[in-house]
């Protein structure tokens, strides 16, 4: 089971982390299967090679390990793997089952979602401001004079 988090305590020696949720639970299952039972093991890869619209498909299982940890449905997931066992006539089979929705995901799913906040403003129209931007010279507070001599340069140098 992958439990994530990440340190937040920067350059200090604090402990806080930030929870990055619990990942899917794995399962790995190893088994033997005698050579006299070849088709179990055609019949497996098929089974672990299977799509469905494009994506791995999803299984119910019912074992009572999967089932202790809450596990319902799995995809193949990682590796898949046979090889023949050293002094028996079997092969040794090893692969990973990776759960499909597992439960702390339907419980975000569940959750809800905090509403968007909508900002509205009083500000006037766009019209209205340009039409305010025309008269602005009329509204403008008369020169000081430094500022008229400034000016009066401004204007002559130009």
């Amino acid at each position: 089971m992958d439990i994530r988090a990440s340190d937040a305590s920067g350059e200090t020696s604090s402990t806080d982390e930030v929870d990055k949720g619990t990942k899917a639970k794995k399962l790995p299952v190893s088994l033997v299967i005698p050579f006299t039972n070849e088709t179990d093991l055609k019949q497996l890869i098929r089974v672990a090679e299977a799509k469905k619209n494009g994506t791995r498909k999803v299984y119910t299982i019912t074992n009572r390990t999967a089932n202790v940890a809450g596990i319902r449905q799995v995809r193949f997931a990682e590796g898949f793997s046979w090889q023949e066992k050293d002094g028996l006539h079997a092969w040794d089979v090893s692969f990973t089952l990776k759960e499909y929705l597992s439960n702390p995901e339907r419980v975000e799913q569940r959750e809800t979602k905090s509403a968007s906040v909508v900002q509205t403003s009083q500000g006037k129209a766009t019209d209205e401001i340009t039409e305010v931007a025309g008269t602005a010279e009329a509204i403008a507070e008369p020169l000081t004079g430094l500022e008229r001599i400034l000016k009066f340069m401004d204007d002559f140098l130009a």
